[in-house]
């Protein structure tokens, strides 16, 4: 009996699962995903932005199992609704930034000439200018067009302030990183698809008259899918470690919510008198970090084994 071939697909998730490293990754990541985004519906998590000055600034104990802020704040609880908007931050800016730089690097790619050196000379300007002071400047401007978009939200929905204002003023960071950070995956796709457009059944599309956008949404794409998720899950660590930055230097989450860069700054502050502030949410984001980066590793191998016998 022939023995049925395995899809690339199929052959890459063979690889992953004998990865240990990326296999613990994913699990990590899972299990902290969970606890984040789950974990704060569970009875006995208290309320992240709850003041009481009579708990204030309490070592850990059943009531509160990572302490308690100067303001009585439970610092297990603002732990995990923080993991909720750095997590939020690194998944959706990193799509809008992929998403921007597929289609800017397949249309350079596949357009070629006149058309691909403008496009590309532009990446380059971008490229020249500072990353951060970009972000920094981009956020500024969309931040007072999205707290306008809150109050009109809460206009129309009739929405409590405390209920919106958490995912609205998300939306400049989401904007400013996403709309910076799609010049490095625009490259990528570029080359790629300048690799894969001169293969024969590209050129056999071309012959029977099918069209630009067909043809590249179609037969050129899908074969460029494995580079574009690889760098997809490697550039989330980068994502969340800018986020962290902005909110380090008080450009990012506005109180009183809260992320884990701007709970490992409230920590630094006071560092020398409550270091446990400083060492729990750098401790979630520290692992989530590393445990991106090693299932990306994994991942970049499982789907191009060359790489990993380079």
């Amino acid at each position: 009996m022939k023995k049925q071939s395995n899809s690339l697909w199929q052959d890459a998730w063979q690889r992953l699962r004998y990865n240990r490293a990326a296999m613990v990754s994913l699990w990590i990541l899972i299990a902290i995903i969970l606890l984040c985004f789950v974990g704060p519906f569970l009875p006995f998590v208290q309320s992240p932005t709850a003041v009481n000055l009579a708990e204030s600034s309490r070592s850990p104990s059943w009531a509160h199992w990572f302490g308690t802020d100067p303001l009585g704040r439970d610092l297990f609880a603002r732990v995990l609704y923080g993991g909720q908007v750095s997590l939020l931050v690194g998944l959706v800016a990193t799509s809008v930034a992929v998403i921007i730089g597929v289609i800017y690097g397949a249309i350079a790619g596949y357009s070629g000439g006149y058309v691909d050196d403008l496009m590309m000379r532009l990446v380059d300007i971008l490229f020249a200018l500072p990353f951060l002071v970009l972000v920094i400047l981009f956020s500024l401007v969309v931040d007072k067009p999205a707290a306008e978009f809150t109050n009109m939200v809460i206009e129309v929905t009739n929405f409590e302030r405390d209920r919106v204002a958490p995912i609205t003023t998300l939306i400049p960071l989401f904007i400013a990183i996403g709309s910076i950070g799609w010049l490095t995956i625009a490259r990528i796709v570029r080359a790629q698809v300048m690799a894969v457009k001169k293969q024969e059944f590209v050129e056999a599309a071309v012959s029977l008259g099918l069209s630009r956008t067909r043809i590249l949404m179609r037969h050129i794409l899908p074969n460029v899918i494995g580079p574009i998720i690889i760098y997809t899950t490697l550039a989330v660590p980068g994502i969340m470690l800018l986020e962290s930055v902005l909110s380090f230097l008080g450009l990012g989450v506005k109180p009183p919510n809260s992320s884990w860069g701007s709970l490992i700054k409230e920590g630094a502050d006071r560092m020398e008198i409550q270091w446990l502030l400083l060492f729990f949410p750098a401790i979630f984001f520290s692992t989530t970090l590393f445990a991106l980066n090693f299932f990306g590793d994994g991942l970049r191998d499982a789907l191009d084994p060359k790489s990993a016998r380079d």
